[in-house]
């Protein structure tokens, strides 16, 4: 998983400046709470209402799947939506488990006392990994796209990340590098983003 900017800024000073700031906006430092809340990323790219619908999504593919096993009480879709693990607006220690692809106890524990503990194994577990897959396909991988593509404007190229501090050029983190996405040419994007395909993979 890309680390942040500024997490990057603190282990290597010697490749990204302390100056610089979140690329698609070039106005904050950009940190985890910059990145889900910067009011100029696209809506479409904005991470946290990405987040939000895939949430959504899961909670509705996890109450559709198990409503089909078997009739339920109309009190389930009510006591299934109180679980705490669905609190993502102020995130949950138990939602946190299902970002990191962990059951909540709380979670398996309610379902147990409507399916038998492998029936409710057997059915989350295929559903969790797609919601894990849909939010590093949607947010992480997204941007490590767009931030690798700000690297390679930069001039940091994977070498210069496993060299010696002591001989990375200070060219590299000259203040005329210091420019935002924007500015990064489309087809540079565009190849960039082809030719990670061609190998298989970001």
């Amino acid at each position: 998983m890309l680390p942040t900017l500024a997490i990057l800024q603190q282990h290597k000073p010697y490749l990204y400046s302390s100056d610089w700031l979140y690329p698609q906006c070039n106005s904050a430092p950009e940190d985890l709470n910059h990145l889900w809340t910067c009011p100029y990323i696209l809506p479409d790219l904005n991470p946290y209402l990405t987040h939000r619908n895939e949430i959504i999504k899961f909670w509705n593919s996890c109450f559709t799947t198990f409503s089909a096993l078997k009739i339920l009480p109309i009190s389930f879709q009510d006591d299934f939506s109180a679980l705490n693990c669905w609190q993502f607006e102020t995130p949950s220690s138990s939602y946190l488990w299902l970002i990191r692809g962990l059951l909540p106890a709380h979670l398996t524990s309610f379902l147990k006392n409507y399916f038998p503990l492998s029936v409710v194994y057997k059915t989350l577990f295929p559903l969790l990994n797609d919601f894990q897959v849909e939010l590093y396909g949607e947010i992480w991988l997204c941007q490590n796209v767009f931030f690798h593509a700000w690297e390679e404007s930069q001039g940091i190229s994977a070498s210069s990340k496993t060299r010696d501090p002591s001989t990375v050029s200070s060219s590299v983190i000259s203040p005329h590098h210091n420019c935002s996405l924007a500015t990064v040419p489309q087809d540079s994007w565009i190849s960039w983003i082809s030719s990670s395909i061609i190998r298989g993979g970001f």
